[in-house]
């Protein structure tokens, strides 16, 4: 059966997958902080836990990883700490788990989470391309007065990542798979806390509802699978919006458009 990390692996999201995957007679490897029950104590936003995570990995998954849920995430308004764990924290990993994943090809999947980037507007794409180009301090300055952005530039920049990545040779052509899901708002404890929030609560009760709720742990637990299985062998670097109509609620008409590409070309 196969073998898969996931990061932020003890609690939300991460849990609910972690329990499913097992359910379904999968070897979980969980990452998560120290103290919380996981295989593997790491710190994700420093550059000494991002390796301690990709060592304890190595170590447990005796010789075989099949698949990756780069879950883990933080939302505050520090950018050094969000982009240290959900854009450091997902390239990092991935790449010290790269030749591991590729001994498991041509059947080796990842899996990250692209939340907020579909519905929201304005998020700066400066910091983004500076954190694309390797230059963290630069990234963090352009942030400054625009604090308030940080989780929304960071999954802006992983899935901007994950789409330039995917169809490489190091990946793609490695045979494995790099795709994202974007679930909106799901019910977790951040969830409850963010409705509590008289800043927060206020939009996120306003967003529409298709469906009539939000998305569930175990619907995102069902896709992830589907996802790191030989199922989905053709998906490469899509970001798939699991989140009950919102993001066509908002866009309808955005996607697809149209591909404008001189002839030349």
């Amino acid at each position: 059966m196969p073998t898969v990390a996931i990061t932020g692996s003890q609690s939300g999201m991460g849990f609910t997958v972690r329990q499913y995957l097992e359910s379904r007679g999968q070897t979980i490897i969980g990452v998560d902080l120290p103290g919380k029950g996981a295989e593997v104590d790491a710190d994700l936003s420093t550059a000494e836990g991002r390796k301690a995570a990709v060592q304890g990995v190595i170590e447990c998954s005796q010789g075989q990883l099949d698949g990756v849920f780069a879950n883990a995430g933080v939302d505050i308004d520090k950018p050094e700490l969000t982009f240290g764990v959900n854009y450091l924290g997902v390239v990092d990993v991935l790449e010290g788990l790269l030749p591991l994943l590729a001994g498991s090809a041509p059947s080796a999947a990842v899996v990250n989470i692209s939340n907020s980037i579909s519905i929201t507007p304005g998020i700066p794409t400066e910091p983004a391309e500076a954190l694309l180009a390797g230059d963290l301090d630069r990234a963090i300055d352009l942030m400054a007065g625009r604090e308030r952005w940080s989780y929304q530039t960071s999954k802006f920049t992983i899935a901007r990542w994950l789409r330039r990545q995917a169809a490489s040779d190091r990946w793609a052509g490695s045979g494995i798979r790099l795709n994202a899901i974007c679930p909106g708002p799901v019910l977790t404890p951040l969830l409850e806390h963010d409705l509590a929030d008289p800043v927060k609560g206020t939009p996120i009760r306003g967003l529409p509802r298709p469906l009539g709720e939000f998305t569930s742990c175990e619907q995102v637990a069902y896709l992830v699978e589907f996802l790191l299985s030989g199922r989905a062998r053709f998906l490469v670097g899509q970001l798939i919006m699991i989140d009950g109509g919102i993001e066509t609620s908002f866009r309808a008409d955005h996607h697809p458009s149209v591909w404008k590409r001189g002839a030349e070309a």
